[in-house]
C-alpha cells in the first residue's frame, strides 16, 4: 500500500478528487492567487493528464490529436509540485481520519478536500441501448471505442 505521509509538508494539504476541467481550473486559480499556499495532490480516474473534453469531436474526426487537446501536461503538474495519481480513482473518504483512499490503496491525508468528479453519461433505457456499437461520448476512451467500432 502506498502512503503520502502528512509529515512531508507544513503547508495545508489540498486533495482534489477529479482531474477534469473543473477541478484543474480551480487548482489553476489557487496557484495564480497563492502558488505556495498548499501541498496539492490530485486523483483522477482516467489514466492521463487533464484535457479539454469540449474538443472530443475534433479528436473523433481526426482534426485534432490528443496532444492538441491537453490542457495541463505532465510537466505542468511537476512544475507546480502537484502529486498526480492518474488512473487511480478515490474509492473511500475517511472523514474521521481526514484521509482519502484510492483504488490502488494509496492513502493520502488532507486538510482541505475538493470534490470535482464531473459526471457520467446516462444511457437512456430504450430498446437497443445495450447493443454492440452503442456507446457514450464523454471521454477519450469513448472516442477510441467509436473509432474501433467504425473501423
Amino acid at each position: 500500500m502506498n502512503h503520502v505521509p502528512a509529515a512531508l509538508t507544513k503547508k495545508p494539504r489540498l486533495v482534489v478528487i477529479g482531474n477534469g476541467m473543473a477541478g484543474m481550473r480551480t487548482v489553476e486559480e489557487i496557484l495564480g492567487r497563492a502558488p505556495d499556499k498548499y501541498e496539492i495532490t490530485v486523483f483522477g480516474a482516467e489514466p492521463r493528464v487533464n484535457y479539454n473534453r469540449i474538443m472530443l469531436s475534433p479528436l473523433l474526426s481526426g482534426e485534432k490529436e490528443f496532444d492538441d487537446i491537453v490542457i495541463n501536461t505532465a510537466e505542468w503538474y511537476q512544475e507546480n509540485r502537484i502529486h498526480l495519481f492518474s488512473g487511480d480513482p478515490v474509492v473511500e473518504i475517511d472523514r474521521a481520519r481526514k484521509v482519502v483512499i484510492s483504488k490502488s490503496g494509496t492513502e493520502t491525508a488532507y486538510d482541505q478536500l475538493l470534490l470535482a468528479t464531473g459526471s457520467d453519461p446516462i444511457m437512456i433505457p430504450i430498446p437497443g441501448h445495450k447493443l454492440s456499437g452503442v456507446v457514450t461520448f464523454r471521454d477519450v476512451d469513448d472516442v477510441d471505442t467509436m473509432l474501433k467500432t467504425a473501423a
